[in-house]
């Protein structure tokens, strides 16, 4: 393209590349938070944006400022308790939150020079700048509430606007680069098929918040509690969310089943004898949203797993994060996959598959 010239080049190549840092942060970030809330750490460092009053947290308690000495909790001695691994585990987590801060500033400086050939990729980034520091305040509310349960769950519940900005400026990104064929048939049903999915994601994940808020309820009012014991203590909602599971692991296979049926497999040759296995990795590689949806499929398998794991082993503190993760990589994977749609071909197209699209 013409205007692809000098600084404004640079710029443009190199906002693909930032726009998926980010996304890729954000995946760790939330790994990092998931940690924070299944560690307990969330009040390692009791203010924000220091830690203790210091930029660089203390490593033991002889380091800390009096003042914060005497607000520290009591042990069973009486003596004052102070948790390094907690504190350091919660500043890990806010250096990775200000990091994603930093490289978002970077991203909207690189997509200014789409300003006037793809604005909504400008816009895009500018959204997830803004949406990192609201979320970025409302961890420091989470704070100054000490946990409040739904403070916690709108904070968990930010990061999805800030992967749907991303995500939103990669696609229109990858786009602008490689066009998509226009006015391609669609496949019939498909697009109420992956809005089906995509709202029982969004119930399901709300089921998994409300369980979460029973916990640290469950947590905060019963003395002693047993983590063996949690999910026998947490309400009915827990058993609905176990079996909703399977509602979108059931509405994924269909999915996959109605792509892979419409996909047209001799058109680049004459052999009609490839194996099902033979179609199934040329899907993959050539079909955009058959890949997304079936990476999708693998994910909530390995949700349920993880699921699995929680409900059996006592609740184990490593699993918590990965569930929460992996939650937020489903997301991601079907914005990715609706953003994918327009770019289906079924059997009555003449456009070659192998030019859909690429993560950039």
């Amino acid at each position: 393209m013409k205007y692809l010239n000098g600084s404004n080049s640079k710029l443009k190549n190199k906002t693909g590349l930032l726009f998926l840092i980010c996304l890729v942060w954000v995946y760790l970030v939330i790994l990092a938070g998931g940690t924070v809330r299944a560690t307990g750490a969330g009040l390692g460092c009791p203010d924000w944006p220091l830690c203790f009053g210091q930029l660089v947290p203390p490593m033991s308690i002889n380091d800390l400022p009096e003042k914060w000495i005497n607000l520290l909790p009591s042990d069973s001695y009486g003596e004052p308790s102070f948790n390094p691994v907690h504190t350091w585990t919660e500043y890990i987590n806010r250096l990775l939150g200000a990091l994603l801060g930093i490289f978002c500033i970077f991203l909207v400086y690189s997509a200014r020079s789409f300003v006037k050939v793809r604005p909504s990729i400008f816009w895009f980034a500018i959204g997830a700048l803004l949406s990192v520091g609201f979320n970025g305040w409302l961890g420091s509310l989470v704070v100054s509430s000490e946990l409040k349960p739904i403070m916690v769950s709108l904070h968990m519940l930010g990061a999805f606007a800030v992967q749907a900005f991303l995500i939103a400026g990669i696609l229109n990104y990858r786009n602008f680069h490689s066009p998509a064929p226009a006015k391609l048939k669609k496949i019939k049903g498909l697009k109420f098929l992956l809005i089906l999915l995509f709202l029982s994601l969004l119930v399901q994940i709300g089921l998994g918040i409300q369980i979460r808020e029973s916990i640290d309820w469950i947590i905060k009012t019963t003395e002693q509690v047993e983590r063996a014991n949690l999910i026998q203590l947490v309400p009915w909602i827990f058993y609905v969310h176990r079996s909703f599971s399977w509602m979108i692991f059931l509405l994924a296979i269909f999915t996959l089943f109605k792509i892979f049926s419409n996909i047209n497999f001799d058109r680049q040759s004459n052999d009609t004898s490839r194996s099902y296995i033979d179609n199934f990795f040329y899907a993959l590689k050539s079909n955009a949203l058959f890949k997304y949806v079936f990476m999708f499929f693998v994910l909530v398998c390995l949700q349920m797993f993880i699921g699995g794991a929680l409900n059996h082993l006592d609740f184990p503190i490593s699993a918590q994060p990965i569930h929460l993760l992996a939650a937020n990589l489903l997301f991601g994977l079907l914005c990715f996959a609706w953003g994918s749609y327009d770019e289906i071909i079924s059997d009555n197209s003449s456009v070659n598959l192998k030019q859909q699209m690429v993560i950039p």
